[in-house]
């Protein structure tokens, strides 16, 4: 298996997999591999068969896990072991298309302010300010930030592309604020702008979530969502505000346009001009 691993890992990295997706497809076939006890190139197409089933009805995945099981698997039979497969022997399984509840200006406006301190606060007004995704944030550094032209330059992001997105008035005003209140105070060879714990690596995915979701609890907010309901946010106000659904595709750093088109579902202008049938019944 170790051998068969690091071949995956090479011909994920070969074709540009981000990190996160490598590692969730190593964990995927390491756990098939740890069910059967049995190297994954050994198995037949019925106990891989087998396999989907436990999980679907004793692990009771979600759509979205499952999917990515799916996806782990078809590489490595396909492109590891080079190894035709019947496609509908690994099903996809059918996503339910859920709208996210999206928070209102007044909602964002509470929880950046029921951040404890600056560093929290200027993590939460980056999210909802520019739109940017939790690994976006981790991974900026001093020298992205351009205030002469006004743009954050956001590198290596989703499907390794880079992007400029911008850098609003208030945005560049709170990162000042953090800069000489806090970051200053601290030496970091890497110039990470949001330091870890160890100063050398920037802070954790997950903590940026915790960070959201205690201040989502200091508030009476009872919407559901994680720290990305502020880059939906972003999204839904743009286009309530009047902005074009091509800006904002490139904003987000979509690479379809149909992404960014389920935003158009969300706002609230079209809703409110419309008339409902019933005010027009002499009742």
């Amino acid at each position: 298996m170790t051998t068969l691993r690091e071949k995956m890992k090479n011909e994920m990295q070969l074709r540009g997999f981000a990190a996160g997706t490598q590692k969730a497809y190593l964990k995927k076939i390491i756990e098939l591999y740890e069910y059967y006890k049995r190297s994954p190139a050994k198995l037949s197409q019925e106990e891989i068969k087998a396999y989907l089933l436990y999980l679907v009805y004793k692990r009771k995945l979600s759509a979205n896990t499952y999917n990515v099981v799916i996806h782990a698997l078809k590489f490595f039979y396909e492109v590891v072991l080079r190894r035709t497969i019947v496609h509908h022997d690994f099903p996809l399984s059918k996503q339910a298309k859920k709208l996210p509840d999206i928070l209102s200006t007044d909602e964002v406006t509470a929880i950046i302010k029921a951040a404890l301190h600056i560093k929290q606060k200027t993590i939460l007004v980056l999210a909802y300010g520019a739109g940017l995704r939790s690994a976006e944030i981790v991974h900026l550094k001093l020298g992205d930030i351009d205030n002469k032209r006004m743009l954050l330059h956001i590198r290596n992001s989703k499907g390794n592309k880079d992007r400029y997105v911008v850098l609003s008035p208030f945005v560049l005003s709170m990162l000042r604020l953090y800069w000489h209140q806090y970051r200053s105070k601290i030496q970091c060879k890497e110039k990470w702008l949001f330091p870890g714990i160890k100063p050398h690596k920037p802070i954790a995915i997950r903590t940026i979530g915790y960070i959201f979701k205690q201040a989502v609890k200091r508030t009476d907010i009872t919407k559901n969502g994680g720290i990305h309901s502020l880059r939906h946010a972003f999204a839904t106000h743009a286009l309530e505000a009047g902005e074009d659904l091509h800006t904002i595709k490139q904003l987000l750093g979509h690479a379809r346009i149909t992404t960014t088109a389920r935003y158009l579902h969300m706002t609230s202008n079209k809703m409110k001009s419309i008339v409902p049938p019933i005010e027009a019944l002499n009742l």
